[in-house]
């Protein structure tokens, strides 16, 4: 299992949260780089299966980070598990629990929203989550991932 986050975290929400949630993505090789047609337009692909959402809700996600004035607005990664590890959907909520645990020590699930979309297409499940950088109860900023954090997710592994 691999916890990654993502380096950015700026901006409007319409741009992750499309990512999770698009039934068509950019098409990418083996490598990671971006496959081109003949004419050199980047090409894309229908992700098969769709992603599905396992919990939150993409439309308040989204509205709660266009609503925050901060410079950072959220905070994306995944969690994705190597083709033969297979979890089943309650390994998955239990994985999803621990990080939720983690990640929102001493908050109330009142305080926070986490976005969490299931990928499958590439052969392997992944555990894709999104949260704005936002205490809910407060507007004050909240950091999940704050340097040095990998070695407290390195836990639950």
């Amino acid at each position: 299992m691999l916890i990654k986050f993502f380096r950015n975290g700026k901006g409007v929400g319409a741009g992750p949260i499309g990512y999770l949630v698009a039934e068509r993505v950019l098409a990418y090789d083996d490598n990671r780089d971006l496959i081109r047609d003949a004419d050199g337009q980047p090409m894309s692909v229908t992700r098969e299966p769709l992603p599905e959402v396992l919990r939150g809700n993409p439309a308040r996600t989204e509205a709660l980070i266009d609503a925050s004035r901060h410079q950072w607005t959220y905070r994306a990664g995944v969690i994705s598990f190597a083709a033969a590890d297979a979890p089943t959907e309650e390994q998955q909520a239990e994985v999803m629990d621990g990080f939720e645990r983690l990640a929102f020590a001493g908050l109330d699930p009142t305080q926070y929203e986490v976005l969490w979309v299931r990928h499958t297409h590439e052969d392997r499940v992944e555990l894709h989550f999104c949260t704005p950088r936002l205490e809910l109860t407060s507007g004050r900023s909240l950091n999940i991932a704050p340097p040095g954090c990998e070695k407290g997710f390195d836990s639950m592994r």
